[in-house]
């Protein structure tokens, strides 16, 4: 009978020592950019090409219409692992300049 206790308590340990870890889920937030699609843009590309090629920029400058940023992280909880950003900056509605 006693041993029957001591297993029971055991086991009740062990299932809530198990259940007090949290699962993180991954988050994925923003635009998923392969480096692909990064080396098919050329200089002198329009904003629709560009757009047709990398999707919809996630923030655009309403006071600078020149710049678009493509920003793109993962991350479990609220700490990104991985963070990528690209930057194009167009004159004359055709690319001018590309940074990672």
């Amino acid at each position: 009978m006693n041993n029957i206790i001591k297993l029971t308590l055991l086991s009740v340990s062990l299932l809530l020592a198990t259940g007090c870890s949290t699962y993180k889920m991954e988050i994925q937030q923003g635009n998923a950019i392969s480096n692909a699609a990064v080396q098919q843009l050329k200089r002198g590309m329009s904003k629709a090409e560009v757009s047709s090629l990398l999707g919809s920029p996630l923030m655009q400058d309403n006071f600078r219409s020149n710049r678009w940023d493509y920003l793109y992280y993962t991350g479990h909880g609220e700490v990104p692992s991985k963070i990528q950003n690209l930057t194009l900056i167009f004159k004359n509605e055709r690319l001018l300049q590309v940074s990672k």
